[in-house]
């Protein structure tokens, strides 16, 4: 996985987080800090909304777990193995 494109993919999906979430952008949220407890359901349908015409995926059912969801980057690389290599 190319570090260069993580560090894209986990600012992106932090900028969006933070759009949504102001407060979170004060308390300095990084991208291994929790979101359990911020993220809610309703959050993570907005979050899946905007991850998928982002990044040209399709997030399955299988896909959308608390460890998933956990962080920025547990996030990020989700996204990054349902690109797949090379894209």
């Amino acid at each position: 996985m190319n570090e260069q494109a993580m560090t894209s993919t986990e600012d992106r999906i932090r900028s969006y987080i933070i759009s949504r979430y102001p407060v979170l952008e004060a308390k300095g949220l990084g991208n291994d800090d929790s979101l359990a407890g911020v993220l809610d359901s309703l959050a993570v349908v907005g979050l899946i909304g905007f991850i998928e015409p982002e990044f040209s995926i399709e997030l399955s059912a299988s896909d959308l777990t608390d460890e998933n969801f956990e962080t920025v980057t547990a996030i990020s690389q989700l996204v990054e193995r349902l690109k797949g290599p090379g894209r």
